[in-house]
């Protein structure tokens, strides 16, 4: 550092303004690797004093963006964006368009972590546009990982893995082993994501057989594969990585921080085994290193693993203790937020503090409700291209049509005024009688015509969007499908039973979606055939829930039941579609929540009819979305993206089944932070009197 100060100083008595403004670039890359961030704003404006003299205008483009990173590092993206913005973007476009890709792609940085989800999807595409336009691959394919890393974080699986493939096609072309090492750690985090927990380590195992042996990079890939293999229940392999990632996260330069968080992660595996003694050496550990480093986003996930540790142990006023510390703490990730919010709702249900624990439900469920929403605004502007793209083509053909219309009408006119000059006098107002009448004839048939073609565009239209989501539907399963029989062809799967079973799952999952629309196309032509009979409701109730309890307590789901019923009360149904309602209803709480799950089963008798409710445990939806959920065409967004997903048809027939019984059915928000679904069936005769 001293030197390059008498470099500096050397340089501007023999006043050379281009290799000073350098090498005070050079001193802030060297500052900013050593966090001394206020002496990098210090050194720009040394650099700007020079710049703004000579007009060094490509110089001034980089010491910009040394600027934006700083303001980034600081946790500043709103003013680096801003910077990118007013000054940085129209100084490279006049002086350095080669250097675009890199200030569009920082600029869709800055717009991630704030987060601006429009802004970060608009300089994505101009990030990569400039780079193809450039012919800089490597570059690109950075560009790529991080876009689908990004999508991945919002759980848009489907828009992420084209980028993550495309970005390892050119790392494989360019040789590039640092890129590809980012990229195959990259899709084992989104086959994580998906549940995928094989196809994940598979990946991850690629990314260590990378010849790229950054220690940061191992730290991380050991770390991602231990959380895979806790996943698996495998815990003594999930130890042996989360060892593998400490050991390397003390070669690396990342400092106390990253040491803490993989010391969180042992000890919260630790704390799954049982072994409590253990994971408590390790959590002192990582208190002491806390302490000194004295960071907030580190408190907050120590004071959260304490409070899943005592939770375990069964201590629960110092697990109410370290989860009070935690909640205290401002987090800015909601992922995060919704691990606080469970976890204090489990510890307070623990203690009997049945008003905080229902505090911190309500909490998570506005919390995943307002994550439904930001999904939602993420779908429409996903979809606002293709929209866009297809009013184009709408747009293109009604011109065309109106050109050939005013072509029409010109020779009409045409021919009529010649016919009337020709004629004169009395003809003309016959032709003119004789035109009118026409031309009203004419009128009224385009607008019969108009009106029936709007018709059926809106059939059309509404069809399109059916036929679409069940495409979609039907996709996903193919996807896996294909995935796995790639995997088996290549060799990478070891494990052939397992392999044989997600096959298995994924057929048996098509298999509903064709039975789904069986029942379907039954209900639209009206040919559900219904065969109701007197009989007695709470003890069929009770036999279907009991069918349930294994399938529920292996996915772990927790069961509470209430049946305010007399024994003798009946109604008079098709217990097999009955059957049918219920079956779909539980299996789309299994799907859709998080597990561990909850879910409560209550039913009591009205003065006319049986009400029947079925709640579940978080996520919920929208609460604008939840008159929607029983329309055969309708999505939830809350769902739409996770890794395990139904037809969409289940709920329409279940509506189309109840009402056939002359009951009705309808969704609102549960206590338990998720879904609620409401059933009334009338009454049998004689206990309807």
């Amino acid at each position: 550092m001293q030197k390059t100060q008498a470099i500096l100083a050397s340089l501007q008595q023999e006043q050379q303004p281009a290799l000073t403004v350098k090498t005070l670039l050079f001193l802030m890359k060297v500052q900013q690797q050593n966090k001394q961030y206020d002496e990098v704003e210090a050194s720009y404006k040394q650099a700007e004093l020079v710049i703004e003299k000579y007009q060094l205008h490509k110089l001034h483009v980089e010491a910009l963006l040394l600027l934006a990173k700083n303001g980034n590092r600081l946790s500043e993206h709103k003013a680096a964006l801003q910077l990118i913005e007013e000054k940085l973007l129209p100084l490279a476009k006049a002086y350095s368009p080669e250097r675009l890709g890199k200030v569009y792609f920082d600029a869709a940085s800055s717009a991630v972590a704030i987060p601006l989800f429009e802004k970060s999807e608009q300089y994505f595409n101009l990030a990569v546009s400039a780079y193809k336009a450039e012919k800089n691959f490597k570059d690109l394919a950075r560009v790529l990982v991080a876009w689908g890393g990004h999508l991945a974080s919002l759980g848009n699986i489907k828009a992420a893995l084209p980028h993550l493939i495309s970005a390892i096609k050119y790392q494989l072309e360019l040789d590039d082993n640092k890129g590809l090492a980012t990229s195959y750690r990259s899709l084992g985090r989104l086959y994580h994501e998906m549940g995928s927990y094989q196809q994940a380590i598979a990946f991850f195992k690629k990314a260590l057989a990378v010849d790229y042996k950054a220690s940061i990079h191992l730290a991380s890939v050991h770390f991602n594969m231990a959380y895979a293999y806790f996943e698996l229940q495998q815990y003594d392999e999930s130890i042996r990585h989360i060892d593998e990632s400490l050991h390397w996260t003390a070669k690396s330069p990342s400092g106390k921080s990253n040491l803490i968080i993989v010391l969180l992660g042992k000890a919260s595996i630790l704390t799954e085994q049982r072994n409590f003694s253990e994971s408590l050496n390790t959590l002192h550990k990582a208190e002491a290193l806390a302490n000194e480093l004295k960071s907030k986003r580190v408190d907050e996930n120590l004071q959260y693993t304490f409070a899943e540790y005592y939770l375990a142990v069964g201590d629960i006023p110092s697990a109410i203790k370290s989860i009070e510390l935690a909640l205290a703490i401002e987090s800015g990730h909601s992922a995060m937020n919704i691990d606080k919010y469970q976890t204090a709702a489990d510890i307070y249900e623990q203690a009997g503090d049945y008003k905080n624990t229902s505090f911190y439900l309500r909490k998570l469920r506005d919390l995943e409700s307002e994550k439904a929403k930001a999904k939602d605004e993420q779908r429409v502007l996903q979809q606002q291209n293709e929209i866009n793209l297809l009013n184009a083509q709408k747009n293109t053909a009604l011109v065309q049509q109106q050109l050939l219309e005013k072509q029409n009408q010109v020779q009409r006119q045409e021919a009529e005024q010649q016919a009337l000059r020709f004629y004169g006098g009395i003809i003309l107002l016959c032709l003119l009688g004789l035109f009118s009448f026409f031309y009203l004839r004419q009128s009224q048939k385009k607008r019969i015509a108009l009106e029936q073609s709007k018709s059926v565009m809106a059939l059309m239209e509404q069809k399109n969007q059916f036929v679409a989501n069940v495409a979609h539907d039907l996709k996903n399963p193919l996807t896996v499908i294909q995935i796995h029989l790639e995997a088996l062809k290549d060799g990478m799967v070891k494990n052939l039973d397992k392999a044989h079973e997600i096959l298995n799952q994924r057929i048996a999952v098509l298999s509903n979606i064709i039975n789904d629309l069986r029942q379907v196309s039954l209900v639209e032509v009206g040919s559900l055939v219904l065969n109701p009979k007197p009989f007695a409701f709470k003890p069929w109730l009770q036999q279907e829930i009991s069918t349930f309890r294994p399938l529920l307590e292996s996915k772990k789901f927790s069961l509470r039941t209430s049946i305010e019923i007399a024994d003798s009360v009946s109604v008079s149904a098709d217990q097999g579609r009955l059957s049918q309602v219920l079956a779909n209803i539980i299996k789309n709480s299994m799907r859709y929540s998080h597990q561990p799950g909850k879910l409560m089963i209550c039913a009591q008798r009205g003065p006319q009819n049986i009400e029947l409710n079925i709640e579940d445990s978080a996520p919920a939806v929208a609460e604008s979305e939840l008159a929607n959920l029983f329309d055969h065409s309708y999505r939830s967004e809350a769902t739409a993206t996770m890794s395990t997903r139904g037809s969409g048809l289940g709920l329409y027939i279940c509506k189309e089944i109840i009402e056939a019984h002359q009951g009705s059915i309808s969704a609102s928000l549960s206590r338990l932070g998720g879904v609620c679904i409401t059933i009334t069936l009338p009454l049998a005769g004689t206990d309807n009197e």
